[in-house]
């Protein structure tokens, strides 16, 4: 049976719901975040097989807030959490909340990243995460900027971001935001 997946667009229709009006101010700070000075495989292939065969699944939460879609993943680090990472398959390089970073006291590599975003250029920390997963699935291990992300109310913060950087690592991902599904390739 096809299931439809259909890509990130505008919705227009409707008042946002609770979750959305929460989480419009992080926009601004995710606009920052997502856009890394870096190089990441952003090279597609249109004719690669589709990720479903055998594919392992992840849950996703989608939230559409002022016009814009946002796909949230559970992610673990250090076998805690699950923490709320948005998926940005823009940007280069993946982030982690300042405040997560410090309660799992994450090494430091010493190096600072120099991000631009619509708001500026900024130069943040970065640490190393070695043991994490999205869902069930391990991820490899990377560095990850860190970056205060600004959250409201008390809707559940959005507490990093996956980028490029790891995504890119499995070929060919599946969004599919009608069912909340991310599909990963097996193996």
């Amino acid at each position: 049976m096809a299931r439809s997946v259909r890509t990130a667009r505008a919705s227009g229709t409707g008042p946002p719901g609770r979750a959305a009006r929460l989480l419009a101010p992080l926009l601004a700070t995710l606009l920052l975040a997502g856009c890394f000075v870096g190089s990441g495989d952003t090279s597609g292939n249109p004719s690669a097989p589709s990720v479903t065969t055998g594919a392992r699944q992840v849950r996703l939460t989608v939230v559409e807030s002022d016009g814009r879609v946002l796909a949230l993943v559970p992610v673990t680090i250090d076998g805690q959490g699950p923490f709320r990472f948005v998926l940005d398959t823009g940007a280069a390089s993946s982030v982690v909340a300042a405040d997560v970073a410090q309660s799992l006291d994450l090494p430091r590599t010493g190096e600072r990243r120099l991000i631009t975003g619509v708001v500026g250029t900024e130069k943040v920390p970065v640490v190393t995460i070695d043991d994490w997963k999205i869902g069930k699935v391990a991820l490899d291990p990377t560095d990850a900027a860190v970056v205060t992300l600004r959250n409201s109310g008390s809707d559940p913060t959005i507490q990093g971001l996956l980028g490029s950087d790891v995504l890119s690592r499995f070929g060919q991902i599946s969004l599919d935001y009608d069912h909340e599904v991310l599909r990963l390739p097996s193996g």
